[in-house]
């Protein structure tokens, strides 16, 4: 005899807790059957970040073509909402990455795990009692880390750091920034320069690794994917969690749990003190060294990398989207900022040459008026202007990020200061070849680009390695020719410190080899954005206001 209600079988008035097409009831924590769905989770906005409405616009350089290229032509596009970097990826953040390609992220751990400090004296070697001997000064050698010098991809600090060399210059005296505008910390707020986009696109997967890392470890231990509970993690007598080993690496410590380093923790008589020893399983308290919270980091990392187990974090709403380059459309869309002419629904009251409105790049408002709105070479030979004047610019270099007003979607520098990077691969016709929503041109290889592939250029590819240059294709008559347009010329967007004004125009775009750098790019981040409800959630460094 059926007991739900017809109005239960229609799935109405469940409160969220009956499938609406079925009728069925969720299954709770007690039940044995049935399907529970996860709850939706709000994600925190991604650090850093804010957000921005997608919509429909019109892509396309406004500017005239001063070089003939025709190579983004005006076309009316649909970009879908995403989060993008406040401002420019700093030389601070960048130094940031570079450290922790070698070593541990600071991660909250539950209270009964203690990451043993080298200098404390409780952890350092121990006379014997009644000894008149002092506890040794400076740390104890034992649980001192020591960073490798090549990190998880066997890259060295050199191969991370940005190339200084793109500040010489034979005839400039620009050697002392190739010392200074990385290193020195006066430097910390401005644009990284001298990064490459194959760089960039590490940076981002570091990035996406670090930021899901520490929102994992802020989770409840109980509330994340049991695979991975079980994996790293052990549960002690008193029903404490603590680090265990996982995907089977070789065991340290003691045998009762591998990631217990507590016969460190102090030695009186060379004989280790273990202080809460259980011996019939594992001890609630555990102490470990920064070295083996290094690898067990290492481990989850590995883990989270894997495909299968990333979807894992993805259905319970634990896990943040990858952090990536913007693609062009994206990019152009936000500089623009068209939202800030919209009026009477969606009636755009006039198009936008500059991030700005007007075709001037000074402010014609308030008591900034007169003052130049970006930072760009103002003709030639002046790139700031005379000392002391009100309108100058004030600097001759890029500048520290956000000191100029931002656009209407709270986005500083997307004009002048430093060109950036962006996702696509540059073809001169990828405008008329693209699909009209979320349009992105990608490096296919000659298989696969069946449009416009880079053999067209002179060059050919394998398939193993899409991003690999081949040889010459023979062409009879244009058997000498090759052109710079290949997979690896990839996009990049914006005027900078060094550009005269026509390159702030969005629409503009040049393009460089992916494996070079120079002293004008720098980058930012995009992510997209999960579901509809995110207008107003922005997370940037001011505010997002």
């Amino acid at each position: 005899m059926f007991a739900m209600s017809s109005c239960k079988l229609l799935g109405i008035g469940g409160k969220g807790n009956t499938d609406t097409k079925t009728g069925a009831e969720y299954a709770t924590d007690k039940d044995l059957l049935g399907y529970r769905p996860y709850n939706e989770q709000e994600l925190p906005s991604p650090p850093g970040m804010v957000f921005v409405q997608g919509g429909r616009t019109v892509l396309g350089s406004y500017e005239q073509d001063l070089y003939g290229s025709r190579d983004n032509i005006e076309r009316t596009v649909t970009v879908n909402s995403f989060f993008m970097d406040e401002t420019e990826v700093t030389n601070s953040n960048w130094k940031t990455y570079v450290h922790h390609q070698f070593n541990p992220q600071d991660l909250p751990l539950p209270k009964n795990i203690e990451v043993m400090d080298p200098y404390d004296d409780e952890n350092k070697p121990q006379p014997a009692p009644g000894s008149q001997i002092a506890v040794e000064p400076g740390p104890n050698p034992d649980l001192v880390f020591k960073a490798d010098t090549t990190n998880k991809r066997g890259q060295n600090k050199s191969d991370l750091v940005p190339n200084d060399n793109v500040w010489e210059s034979q005839f400039a005296f620009n050697s002392v920034y190739a010392k200074n505008y990385y290193s020195n910390p006066g430097f910390n707020n401005y644009p990284v320069v001298g990064v490459t986009w194959r760089q960039v696109e590490d940076y981002c997967k570091w990035r996406t690794d670090f930021v899901n890392l520490g929102l994992i470890m802020e989770i409840d231990i109980e509330d994340l994917p049991e695979d991975f509970r079980n994996k790293f993690f052990r549960v002690t007598q008193g029903e404490e969690f603590v680090l265990a080993q996982g995907n089977n690496n070789p065991s340290f410590g003691t045998p009762a749990d591998p990631y217990d380093d507590s016969d460190l923790r102090g030695q009186q008589n060379n004989q280790p003190v273990v202080q809460n020893p259980q011996q019939a399983g594992i001890a609630d308290e555990q102490f470990i060294t920064i070295e083996n919270f290094y690898q067990w980091q290492l481990l989850v990392v590995e883990y989270l990398n894997e495909e299968a187990n990333e979807t894992k974090f993805i259905e319970q709403g634990i896990y943040l989207p990858d952090f990536r380059l913007p693609n062009e459309a994206e990019w152009e869309y936000a500089a623009k900022a068209t939202i800030g002419t919209v009026y009477l629904d969606e009636n755009e009251e006039y198009g936008r040459i500059y991030p700005w409105d007007g075709r001037s790049t000074r402010n014609p408002y308030g008591k900034s008026r007169g003052e130049f709105l970006a930072n760009f070479k103002r003709g030639r030979g002046d790139y700031g202007g005379i000392a002391g004047g009100v309108n100058n610019d004030g600097d001759v270099l890029p500048q520290e990020v956000g000191q100029k007003e931002a656009n209407d979607f709270n986005l500083f520098n997307m004009a002048g200061n430093v060109s950036e990077w962006v996702y696509d691969t540059y073809r001169p016709l990828a405008f008329s070849e693209m699909e009209d929503m979320n349009p992105v041109r990608k490096s296919l290889g000659d298989t696969l680009d069946t449009s416009d592939p880079q053999s067209n250029y002179g060059w050919n590819s394998t398939m193993t390695n899409p991003n690999k240059v081949g040889v010459v294709r023979p062409t009879g008559q244009n058997n000498n020719y090759r052109s710079l347009v290949n997979d690896r010329a990839k996009v990049y967007k914006g005027g900078s410190w060094k550009d005269v004004a026509y390159w702030m125009a969005p629409g503009t775009r040049r393009f460089l080899d992916m494996d070079q750098a120079t002293n004008t790019i720098g980058f930012r981040c995009a992510m997209i954005s999960i579901g509809t409800s995110q207008l107003d959630r922005s997370n940037g460094l001011f505010g997002g206001k």
